[in-house]
C-alpha cells in the first residue's frame, strides 16, 4: 500500500476513535465541533481548489468529493473537523481567554501541518500539487520547504475562527450532553466566509508585497502564542500534574500523525539532509504529547 492510502486510513482511523470516544464521554457538544470544523475543512478546500487553480489534489485515494480536477479527499474534511476538537482538548487546559484558547488550538494544528505539508507533497507524487512550484528544501518568503505561507497562515484563519465562535456558544449551553446540529452548521458556514475574505485579503497582500505579507503575518501571529504558551507553563509550573486518567484518545490521535510525518521525513531523506529541521520535528511531537499528557491546577480545580 502507498503513503497516499495508509495515511487516509490512519486517518479515517484516529476520528472514528476520536467519535467513539466523545459518545463514550456524552461530551455531545465536541460532536458539533467536529461538524463545524468538517463543514469548513470540506467547503474551503472545495472552493479552493475551484476557485484559486493554485494547486489540485491527487486521484489516489479511496474516497474522494467533486468533480476531477477539483476533487477533494472525503478524510480531509473529517479530519478538519477531528483534529480541531483534539487541539481544543489541549488549549482548554490552559484557562486562557476565549480569543487565546482559540489561537493556541489553531498553533497546535499548524504546528503538526509544518511537518504533514512538507511530506505530503512529496511522497507518491504528492497527495496534492501546487502547479508552478518547485519541490525544494528552500526556506525563504515564497515558501516554506515548497508550501507556501498563506496555506498554513490560512490555518491560522480557520481554526481559531471556529474555535472561538464555538466557546461563545458553548457560554450559553453548559450542557456537554447537548449538541446544537444547526448552529454547528452556522458557525461552520460562518468560519468559511470568514476564512474565505482574510484569505483573499492575505492573498491580495502577497501580490503587492512579493508574498511577504503572509511569510511575516504567520512568522509573527505563531512567535507570539509560542511565547504566551511557554509563559503561561512557567507561571504555572508548580501546578502542573500528570493527568489522572490520560485521555488516550488525544494521545493516540496526536501519535499517529506526529509518526506518520517523521517516519515520511525519514523516508523522503529530508532529516538526514537537514537535521535541524529533525530536531524540530522532534520538539514539536514531543512538545504536543506532552502537552496532551497534563493537567493544569486552577482555582476552581484543586
Amino acid at each position: 500500500m502507498n503513503w497516499i492510502n495508509s495515511f487516509e486510513l490512519i486517518c479515517y482511523f484516529i476520528v472514528i476513535l476520536l467519535i467513539v470516544d466523545i459518545y463514550k464521554s456524552k461530551n455531545y457538544r465536541e460532536f458539533g465541533l467536529l461538524i463545524s470544523g468538517a463543514l469548513a475543512g470540506f467547503s474551503l478546500e472545495l472552493l479552493a481548489v475551484r476557485l484559486t487553480d493554485i494547486y489540485h489534489y491527487s486521484d489516489d485515494f479511496f474516497i474522494s468529493i467533486g468533480l476531477r480536477p477539483y476533487q477533494f479527499p472525503f478524510f480531509g474534511g473529517l479530519m478538519r473537523g477531528g483534529i480541531t476538537v483534539c487541539a481544543l482538548r489541549i488549549a482548554e487546559k490552559f484557562n486562557f481567554s476565549k480569543l487565546m484558547t482559540a489561537l493556541l488550538a489553531g498553533w497546535l494544528i499548524v504546528s503538526m501541518d509544518l511537518l504533514l505539508d512538507v511530506v505530503a507533497i512529496r511522497l507518491d507524487g504528492g497527495f496534492w500539487v501546487w502547479d508552478g512550484r518547485e519541490i525544494n528544501l528552500a526556506i525563504n518568503h515564497h515558501m516554506f520547504m515548497s508550501v507556501i505561507w498563506v496555506n498554513f497562515l490560512g490555518y491560522m484563519f480557520e481554526v481559531p475562527s471556529i474555535v472561538y465562535m464555538t466557546l461563545k456558544s458553548w457560554e450559553k449551553e453548559n450542557d456537554k450532553a447537548k449538541i446544537n446540529i444547526s448552529k454547528s452548521l452556522l458557525i461552520g458556514v460562518c468560519g468559511v466566509f470568514f476564512v474565505g475574505i482574510c484569505s483573499y485579503l492575505a492573498l491580495f497582500f502577497d501580490k503587492i508585497s512579493d508574498e511577504w505579507f503572509s511569510c511575516i503575518a504567520f512568522s509573527l501571529i505563531r512567535t507570539f502564542i509560542f511565547i504566551k504558551l511557554i509563559g503561561k507553563l512557567i507561571k504555572n509550573r508548580e501546578k502542573i500534574s500528570i493527568a489522572k486518567p490520560k485521555d488516550w484518545t488525544l494521545i493516540i490521535f496526536w501519535t499517529a500523525i506526529y509518526a506518520y510525518c517523521i517516519g515520511g521525513l525519514i523516508k523522503l531523506g529530508i532529516i538526514q539532509a537537514l537535521p535541524i529541521y529533525g530536531i524540530f520535528a522532534v520538539f514539536l511531537f514531543a512538545l504536543t504529547i506532552s502537552l496532551s499528557c497534563i493537567d493544569i491546577k486552577s482555582e476552581n480545580n484543586p
